[in-house]
Order: structure tokens, then C-alpha cells, then sequence
């Protein structure tokens, strides 16, 4: 099939953006669910690190904002692990200890130790909360040799764009909005699904997003270029999505309650 030359230009263009894991809404979205699982004495400790006002919501974003300023932080929003790897070692993916695993941990390392300067925990705070929402977005995490979806031309609702790119937003933005999703997201989880949910740390939670990477996110695409998607692609998405919406927030919180519980004075 021959598709407009118009299509094939913008789906080109589009193939050159940086992707923003996703996007602001859904990094808000995780942090909220994160913050209904926060221990007082962590609440408490969050609420001395940042500026009246804000909360982990508000600054959940900030990571995505301040790349352009701060481009030693690229390499820390993702691993591009090949979709044929399979499950264990993650370390020959991460070019000289900078990606997203690593990042998480020296993070939480730093926000959890208070010998440190307040600004400099409070900015370790701001970079966590957006990375552990990252790592849950399949397509930061599984690789097809093409920057993670970036050089997969698409087009969804008749927009063209990357594989990548619809991850990040609409597919999420249509999953969220289906009748009682959001709520369902935000429900107090109880203590089985919390343990469940935050066992191991950065390391282990990777292997969630590259299986659905490998198993759906790539083979479920047809095979012309740019692949043409629409509700068939996005209905068996959206149960992804919300899954890892949810565990990126109780996992969050779990991390955040281990760094900053019993850290209050």
C-alpha cells in the first residue's frame, strides 16, 4: 500500500522528536496514586523538601522539562533492552552505568541520605518520582533497534507518528478516560496488592514493561510502514496501560516510604 505523500512526510519528521514517557499526564497521574500510599513521617519529608504548594504531582513532569538544560540526563529515562533479550541481566544495556535502573537507585540513595543538602535531596525527589513512572512505559524499556518505537512511522487516528510517541499520550489519554478507569487507578490498594506489587526495585520492575514490549507492543503491529492503527491496536493496549499506571504508583510509593519514612524531624 502507497500512502500519501503528506503522511509519509510528517510520520518522517515526527520520527526526529524526543519522546516524553507518558507525557505530563500521566506522570501526575502516577504520583497521585503514589501519594494516597505515603507513610505520614514520607509525606512529611516530601512536604519540608518542596517549595509550599507543591506536592509529587506537581513536579512529577519536571524531569521532561528540564532536559533541554540538562542533556547528561537523557540516557537516565530509559534502557533499550532487545525484545529478544531474554529475563536476568540488564547491566549490557546500560552504556557505562547511565540509564534508567541506575538512575533510579543513585536517586533514592541520595534522597534517602540526610546528610545531604535539602536542595540537592529535593532535586533527587524531583528526578525519581518521573523515572519510576518512565520505567512502566513499555516502550522506554523494550527495543527493536529503533530507539525504543522512535523509528516506527505510524499512524493513529489519523495522525501520523511514531510507535513510541502513541504509548506516551493518546493510547494512554483513551485508556484513562474509559468510564471509571481514573477512579479505579486511584483506589487505596490493600496490603496484598502493595507487597505484591513493590517486591524487588528498578531492576526487577524492567522485565514488566520489556514482556509486554516483546509479547504485544511490537508483534501486534501489522506490517506495512507506516503501520496503520486503530481501535483493534488500542483496546488491547488500554489493560497494559492501566496495569502499569497502577504498579508504577504503588511501586513509587513503596520506593518513597523506604528512602523517607522515619526521615522527618
Amino acid at each position: 500500500m502507497r500512502f500519501p505523500i503528506w503522511i509519509r512526510l510528517a510520520a518522517a519528521a515526527l520520527l526526529a522528536l524526543p519522546a516524553f514517557p507518558w507525557g505530563a499526564d500521566g506522570h501526575r497521574l502516577i504520583a497521585e496514586i503514589a501519594q494516597r500510599h505515603l507513610k505520614p513521617e514520607a509525606l512529611a519529608e516530601i512536604q519540608r523538601l518542596l517549595p509550599p504548594g507543591e506536592t509529587i504531582a506537581s513536579i512529577a513532569p519536571w524531569a521532561d522539562e528540564i532536559r533541554p538544560q540538562r542533556r547528561e540526563s537523557a540516557p537516565w529515562h530509559y534502557i533499550n533492552i532487545p525484545i529478544d533479550a531474554a529475563r536476568g541481566q540488564w547491566q549490557p544495556w546500560c552504556p557505562n552505568n547511565e540509564c534508567i535502573i541506575t538512575a533510579i537507585e543513585r536517586f533514592a540513595a541520595r534522597l534517602a541520605d540526610r546528610s545531604l543538602p535539602a536542595a540537592e535531596r529535593e532535586e533527587a525527589l524531583k528526578f525519581l518520582v518521573h523515572f519510576v513512572g518512565d520505567l512502566h512505559q513499555p516502550l522506554h524499556c523494550g527495543d527493536n533497534r529503533d530507539r525504543g518505537g522512535n523509528d516506527v512511522p505510524v499512524v493513529f487516528r489519523n495522525r501520523p507518528t511514531n510507535l513510541h510517541s502513541i504509548w506516551d499520550t493518546p493510547l494512554f489519554r483513551e485508556a484513562v478516560a474509559r468510564p471509571g478507569v481514573r477512579e479505579r487507578l486511584l483506589v487505596k490498594a490493600g496490603r496484598r496488592e502493595l507487597s505484591r506489587a513493590s517486591r524487588g526495585g528498578a531492576g526487577d520492575w524492567v522485565w514488566d514493561s520489556h514482556r509486554i514490549s516483546r509479547t504485544f507492543a511490537y508483534p501486534a503491529l501489522p506490517l506495512e510502514r507506516p503501520a496503520i492503527l486503530g481501535d483493534e491496536y488500542a483496546e488491547r493496549a488500554y489493560p497494559y496501560i492501566v496495569q502499569q499506571v497502577r504498579l508504577a504508583g504503588l511501586r513509587l510509593a513503596s520506593l518513597l516510604n523506604r528512602c523517607l519514612a522515619g526521615a522527618a524531624r
